[in-house]
């Protein structure tokens, strides 16, 4: 098997790099060559080789959980063996999963986001009789419009199954990751919709506070037993400034007992729902979107050369707010082409007018009206607004000397 750059070929895929491995998987970014597609290929490693029956039964349950068709569910593509060793292949997000946005702060919004998508597929899954028993941060996938979808149904249910047949492990044993495992899980108990509940309770709570109701040092199995035996923090004693409504939520998740927890998805949502509408009103969804993650944010550094000349031309205008445009004018202080031809005609018409009754008065025998006051009315039209065509300023003079009629002198 491949655990490196090297490329290998597992039936029509094939395997460009590893993504990442954990305990009972390792992910590959593979090229389906039939397709022409990229996916990611889980290996389920955890399956033990010498028992074909475990394959077969991998194949069947995974078969189940594929027969899931849901905006917040992977989408599983294919099903296959190769050497005896399980393979499924599945939608390949390029943003990873949502774990390197819970060292960011998110807002109220983008929170409600995820645990909207959260919920609604786990509502899904619950209809079909799913029942996830691996939720995690790990699990739950980032899309290119910043949506959560949730991988690997189907496939914790199998894995238990394999390991609790092997002489390595204790019957009544199930996988699962501590930090987010439901007491009952944990003791090897019945699991149902009350248990992935618990671990939405875990995951909201590390959403809103950067760390999970449980301390995380230790073995694991001193990890699980303190989700067994220890009450768990509230997210009020985290951070008093957090609604309460939203820490009392979380909390009724979080219960000991699955009786008294939430069993639906829906209802969960529901509850959740009143809180969000009221704290950021019916249209949040338009900032739920996660964040892009840090490298491909788009900053100047990043920004080609080139990019940021062709912006300089272009942006400085509007770098600072303009001044309030004098009447006559648009917002943007500009003159508009049909006003400025509109006022260079009423100005040659004063000017024209204003000459001819200076020649009609110079005509008369010296009656008309001194320098002064000549000067006056042809200076009116030069406090019209200026045009931003050109020659507008040209058609008239300040020197009163140019509106002496011909043979106007003694």
């Amino acid at each position: 098997m491949v655990r490196d750059s090297v490329t290998s070929v597992v039936g029509r895929y094939e395997l460009l790099r590893e993504l990442g491995h954990g305990g009972a998987a390792t992910v590959f970014l593979a090229r389906q060559t039939d397709l022409d597609r990229f996916v990611a290929l889980k290996e389920l490693s955890a399956l033990p080789v010498s028992d074909p029956s475990m394959g077969r039964r991998f194949l069947r349950e995974s078969r189940l959980a594929g027969s899931l068709n849901h905006p917040n569910v992977v989408t599983v593509h294919d099903y296959l063996e190769h050497d005896g060793t399980p393979y499924i292949a599945m939608e390949y997000f390029s943003r990873g999963s949502l774990r390197p946005l819970l060292g960011r702060r998110l807002t109220f919004a983008q929170v409600a986001g995820v645990l909207e998508g959260l919920l609604a597929g786990l509502g899904h899954a619950q209809e079909s009789g799913i029942v996830h028993r691996d939720l995690k941060p790990e699990n739950l996938m980032i899309t290119g419009d910043g949506r959560v979808k949730i991988a690997d149904f189907g496939i914790a249910k199998v894995v238990d199954q394999a390991r609790a047949g092997t002489a390595l492990t204790v019957k009544g044993t199930t996988i699962g990751t501590p930090t987010y495992m439901a007491p009952e899980q944990a003791m090897g108990r019945d699991v149902g919709p009350w248990t992935d509940m618990y671990a939405v309770g875990v995951i909201a709570f590390e959403l809103f506070a950067g760390r999970t109701p449980f301390d995380q040092t230790g073995a694991p199995m001193a990890i699980l037993l303190r989700h067994v035996n220890e009450a768990p923090l509230t997210l009020a004693s985290v951070d008093p400034s957090i609604d309460p409504r939203v820490s009392d939520w979380i909390d009724r998740l979080l219960l000991k007992d699955p009786e008294e927890r939430r069993h639906s998805a829906s209802s969960a949502w529901l509850a959740f729902e009143e809180v969000v509408l009221d704290r950021v009103g019916p249209r949040w969804r338009h900032e739920a979107a996660l964040p892009a993650p840090r490298a491909a944010l788009s900053t100047p550094a990043t920004v080609p050369m080139a990019g940021r000349d062709a912006l300089s031309t272009v942006l400085p205008r509007r770098v600072t707010a303009p001044a309030p445009a004098p009447a006559g004018r648009r917002r943007d202080g500009r003159t508009p082409r049909r006003l400025a031809r509109s006022l260079l005609f009423l100005t040659a018409l004063v000017v024209a007018v204003a000459a001819a009754v200076a020649g009609g008065s110079g005509g008369g025998g010296g009656g008309g009206s001194p320098p002064a006051d000549r000067g006056a009315a042809t200076a009116a039209p030069a406090a019209a607004p200026a045009s931003e065509d050109a020659g507008v300023g040209d058609s008239q003079s300040d020197d009163p000397s140019d509106d002496e009629p011909d043979g106007g002198e003694p």
